[in-house]
């Protein structure tokens, strides 16, 4: 029955159309305005209909290394394996911070609801006059709060603070991971230490992005060369 329906909807459509015996057939690509196929217009064809995601063009601008775009990738969908999301699922009974163990452990908790987290932020930002666009308590959410707060940095530091909300989410996940699977706990100032070293480590790696923040830490740019 479905074949004879999709035959008769087909002959509905054509049933008007009259050949030109003459005239050779001719492609027509709908999705350009010259008719012509192009690889560009057949991929954003795949996208024709879908809601767009907050953040990710966002996060599509930042220059960050690969496996921590995937990791923000993940907070924005909220797909990452928290002790919320692992006890949802069943898979344990605990779902407490394993940052500040007094809520339950959600994403956008970890990274900048948690006691924890926000006195990270807090301290970084400090060091470098952004303090006033720190979380704070009543951001609930990761993506909300990056858009509003980049919007307070001076523009041409915009594409820094866009890299080091990157790197300082994934540094909170990793010292996360520790805890929960090391019992490896670091305090706030040896995590502040963590990351001013990562910061170092991204812009000799070639984040240029990174150099006011680097300087600001007090940290030389460049490379530091081994004495021969």
């Amino acid at each position: 029955m479905q074949v004879i329906l999709d035959y008769l909807l087909i002959w509905n459509m054509t049933r008007n159309v009259q050949l030109d015996t003459v005239r050779e057939d001719k492609l027509c690509w709908k999705w350009t305005a010259d008719k012509f196929f192009s690889t560009s217009s057949a991929y954003k064809a795949f996208f024709i209909g879908q809601h767009p995601v907050d953040g990710a063009r966002l996060l599509h601008r930042t220059r960050a290394p690969a496996k921590c775009k995937f990791f923000i990738w993940l907070v924005i969908h909220d797909i990452c394996w928290t002790a919320a999301r692992r006890k949802k699922h069943g898979l344990q009974y605990d779902d407490s911070c394993a940052l500040c163990a007094q809520a339950p452990e959600a994403i956008d908790h970890l990274l900048i609801q948690c006691p924890f987290s926000r006195e990270i932020w807090f301290n970084l930002f400090r060091r470098i006059g952004w303090h006033t666009v720190s979380p704070a308590v009543q951001n609930l959410w990761l993506v909300d709060w990056w858009n509003v707060a980049r919007k307070s940095i001076e523009k041409s530091y915009r594409h820094c603070f866009d890299a080091i909300v990157i790197l300082v989410c994934w540094m909170l996940w990793k010292e996360r991971n520790n805890r929960v699977f090391d019992r490896r706990i670091r305090t706030v100032v040896e995590v502040l230490v963590w990351i001013f070293d990562e910061i170092v480590a991204w812009f000799q790696a070639g984040f240029s992005r990174l150099e006011p923040l680097v300087c600001a830490l007090g940290r030389a740019p460049g490379r530091a060369l081994p004495a021969v």
